[in-house]
């Protein structure tokens, strides 16, 4: 899902514009209300100490609001965010919520793990290695040329297998229809 599309970022984005706005705007009337005390000359105290406890609760309701809308779009941009996916980053990971048990909820070491090759890409890194070692002289051409037979039957046994296994799965789907 795109990050433009993402329901929880535009309500936490609006949550952060009204709670910023109205608190601007009730800091805004106190400053209003202070500056005409001091023009006039009339005790700012007893006017504030009247309007005390409802700006307050309202201050506070807003400042709650807008610090959860602003953790809500710093979440929403953290689980987006293309963070960089390496053994020794998600190590460190796995350190940190052993050591902090809070941590373990956010299951950052999951997150941060590299993911795991595909078949293709183990081949690929096999044959590149079958080739590494030939140029380097460790492997003769028959060795070589028989390794990378048995590599490419490997890869024949696997398609077999997976092939019996999605028809497996299909013919046992079409039974208990």
């Amino acid at each position: 899902m795109g990050l433009l599309r993402n329901k929880w970022l535009w309500l936490s984005a609006l949550g952060v514009l009204v709670s910023g706005g109205l608190l601007l705007a009730v800091v805004g009337y106190l400053g209003v209300l202070v500056y005409s005390g001091l023009v006039s000359g009339t005790p700012i105290v007893t006017r504030l100490l009247e309007i005390a406890v409802p700006v307050l609760v309202t201050v506070a309701l807003l400042v709650g609001l807008l610090a959860v809308s602003t953790v809500g779009v710093l979440w929403v941009l953290v689980q987006n965010a293309s963070l960089p996916r390496s053994e020794r980053v998600a190590t460190l990971a796995e350190r940190l919520e052993r050591e902090y048990a809070p941590l373990r909820l956010l299951g950052l070491s999951e997150f941060l793990s590299p993911p795991e090759p595909s078949a293709d890409e183990r081949a690929e890194e096999a044959l590149a290695d079958l080739k590494q070692r030939y140029v380097a002289g460790e492997l003769t051409e028959a060795e070589f040329e028989r390794k990378v037979d048995r590599l490419v039957a490997a890869d024949s046994i696997d398609e077999a297998r997976a092939a019996r296994e999605r028809n497996r799965v299909v013919d046992g789907e079409t039974d208990r229809h």
